[in-house]
């Protein structure tokens, strides 16, 4: 079952950060929400407001009309964090990405122990549901790993070397 949501969470992970790329790319298409449009978009208000329950208000967050959905993006704390709707105003999933200082202990305890000779470039939480996957890539002198962390487990996602 580990192994279901960890995958799940991993295809979402690379599909959510190519559209999210693809989106980044063609702003045409997505479209910066401003206070007037979001108060008379039902769909946009109810989002916001599961946004302020998850995390609070004030995040001075950017949000965005998809041609699907909804994003909210702020950073906090040197983390960047984007929150994705559905059309209905219902969230899908949460990326956070951040540097190595601002891994969980655990999580870079777990890579740490494993690749001690690796650099952590850098992380990706992906919360959906109650499920969080770590994404995090580490490097050395021969190659980049990118690795999943779920519930302690750890599993290399790919390989790729330099040479």
């Amino acid at each position: 079952m580990k192994k279901m949501i960890v995958v799940l969470l991993v295809v979402i992970f690379y599909s959510g950060s190519n559209a999210a790329n693809a989106q980044t790319q063609t702003l045409d298409k997505a479209v910066l929400l401003n206070g007037y449009a979001i108060h008379s978009d039902n769909a946009a208000v109810r989002a916001t407001r599961d946004l302020w329950k998850r995390v609070g208000e004030q995040k001075e967050e950017a949000w965005y009309k998809l041609p699907k959905g909804y994003l909210a993006v702020y950073t906090e704390d040197d983390i960047q964090n984007r929150y994705v709707y559905d059309s209905k105003g219902n969230w899908l999933y949460a990326l956070l990405t951040y540097a190595e200082k601002s891994l969980p202990a655990d999580v870079r305890g777990l890579v740490k122990s494993t690749y001690y000779d690796y650099s952590i470039g850098w992380a990706k939480e992906i919360r959906q549901g109650e499920a969080t996957v770590y994404v995090v890539h580490v490097e050395n002198d021969k190659e980049w790993r990118d690795l999943a962390v779920q519930d302690g487990e750890m599993q290399t996602l790919r390989t790729i070397c330099k040479r």
